[in-house]
């Protein structure tokens, strides 16, 4: 019996469909695979070469297949380790360039527009800037954006950061110890388990001069980073809770 042209045709069409979609979908598995590995090398880095030989990395993914949103904010945040570990302005200004360029590929990339603002407020604080508008605006803009699109990213980095700001800044540019004690609230219910956010809500409450409230986050905080001696992070946020933990003993003292 002779074959029907057409029904031949529609099932190499479908073949090839077939051939197409198993093709994105090893490819995309595979792009997954490479950005959890880059992740868990990131989150072990404790040197700069180390950082530095993730960028190399990232940065020849890129050369290869440009225009990959995923790829591009991890190159931020890897310039961000960078610079806070280097002191080294510069790669504020690649983290800031590379997550523009992820901005350009999805407007609506909550972690571009967190590590933008970050890079951005480090930038200026580094160049005694930190108190001027003009790093403020630009950092408070990007990090409600990032906090509206997406506020359970980096541990609840954005209620974080913004909390920070408002700590840190004089009130008559913004600053605000109620909004600094709201949003780290915020990150903590978000992020029960980050140290960072017990830290900043203590150091909040501390300045509010709520004693009590301060002391309970720094039981946190404490009970968190118990055996951490092979994390050199959390055992920076370690020794300013209990730095700050003396305060308040000595505080607490003058008021009896």
């Amino acid at each position: 019996m002779a074959e029907d042209p057409f029904l031949t045709k529609k099932l190499l069409n479908f073949q090839v469909f077939l051939l197409i979609l198993i093709f994105f979908i090893l490819t995309g598995e595979t792009s997954l695979t490479r950005q959890i590995e880059i992740d868990k090398q990131y989150q072990k880095a404790t040197t700069l070469k180390k950082l530095e030989q993730i960028v190399l990395e990232i940065q020849k993914i890129i050369d290869d297949d440009p225009f990959q949103l995923e790829w591009e904010w991890r190159l931020a945040r890897s310039h961000y380790a960078i610079a806070k570990m280097s002191n080294d302005t510069h790669h504020y200004d690649l983290c800031i360039e590379h997550s523009s360029r992820s901005l350009k590929i999805n407007p609506d990339s909550a972690i571009s527009y967190f590590f933008r603002a970050l890079c951005l407020g480090k930038q200026g604080e580094m160049q005694g800037l930190w108190s001027s508008l003009g790093v403020i605006d630009p950092f408070e803009e990007d990090m409600k954006k990032a906090l509206k699109l997406d506020p359970s990213i980096q541990n609840g980095g954005p209620n974080r950061a913004l909390g920070k700001l408002y700590l840190e800044l004089p009130f008559f540019i913004g600053g605000s110890t109620d909004q600094a004690i709201y949003h780290l609230k915020e990150a903590v219910r978000l992020s029960p388990d980050h140290a960072e956010n017990h830290l900043g809500l203590a150091q909040a409450f501390y300045a509010k001069n709520n004693l009590i409230s301060a002391r309970k986050s720094l039981s946190t905080l404490l009970s968190l980073t118990d055996n951490v001696s092979d994390d050199e992070d959390l055992l920076i946020l370690r020794k300013k809770g209990q730095e700050l933990l003396e305060k308040l003993t000595g505080d607490s003292q003058i008021y009896d």
